[in-house]
C-alpha cells in the first residue's frame, strides 16, 4: 500500500453500514476523503454495499476516432464520458453503444469487450445509490458533427488528444479520470 493516510477505515460490516446510512458524509456534494475498505473477500463487500444501496447498472464508452483521440462530453459544466443505464431486454454492449450514440450523434462502427467496470455513489431526491458502470473501447465512424442530446444536459463534445486529456482532469470527475489515465499511461 502507498504511504498516502486513508481519512476513512472500514473493517467490518458494522463499519460498512454505518458509512453507507443515509446521514454519511459520503452522501453530501463536497464528500472528497479518500476510503479503504479493507476485507478478506472484496466479491462479498461489494455485494453487501450493493444491498445497502439503490443498485444501477449503466454502460459508456471510451470512444477514440481515427486519429487517436479521445471523445469527451461535457454535462452539467463537468468534462464527462458518454454513458447511461441500461433498458430492459438490453446487454451492456448493446447500452454502452446506443447511450453513446443518443448523447452525442456519432455512429460506432467498433466495440471491444468490457475493459473497466466502476462503481460510485450518489444521492438522489433523498435516495442513495451505487452506480456500476461497464466501459467499452469504442471506435466511431469518422462523424463530421456531433448531435448532442441537450435534454440530458449535454453541452459540448470534442475529440481530445491523449497528450491533451491531462488539461481537463480539474473539471472532470475523479473516476473519469481515473478511467482515462489507464489508457493514457498505455497509448502515449
Amino acid at each position: 500500500m502507498d504511504d498516502k493516510k486513508f481519512e476513512v477505515l472500514i473493517q467490518n460490516d458494522e463499519e460498512l453500514e454505518r458509512f453507507f446510512d443515509a446521514s454519511s458524509s459520503l452522501f453530501l456534494p463536497e464528500f472528497n476523503e479518500k476510503i479503504l475498505i479493507a476485507y478478506k473477500d472484496a466479491n462479498e463487500t461489494l455485494e453487501h454495499i450493493k444491498r445497502l444501496l439503490n443498485h444501477v447498472i449503466a454502460a459508456g464508452g471510451i470512444v477514440f476516432n481515427q486519429n487517436n483521440e479521445v471523445l469527451l462530453i461535457k454535462r452539467k459544466g463537468v468534462w464527462d464520458l458518454p454513458k447511461g443505464k441500461c433498458e430492459e431486454g438490453e446487454n451492456l454492449r448493446q447500452t454502452a453503444i446506443r447511450e453513446v450514440e443518443e448523447e452525442t450523434g456519432i455512429k460506432i462502427e467498433t466495440a471491444a469487450e468490457q475493459a473497466v467496470v466502476t462503481y460510485h455513489c450518489y444521492r438522489m431526491q433523498g435516495k442513495r445509490f451505487i452506480k456500476e458502470t461497464h466501459w467499452f473501447e469504442m471506435g466511431d465512424t469518422c462523424t463530421e458533427e456531433f448531435q448532442l442530446q441537450k435534454d440530458e444536459g449535454i453541452e459540448e463534445a470534442k475529440w481530445v488528444p491523449l497528450n491533451e486529456l491531462e488539461n481537463y482532469k480539474e473539471n472532470m470527475y475523479p473516476m473519469i479520470w481515473s478511467v482515462l489515465e489507464s489508457y493514457i499511461n498505455e497509448l502515449i
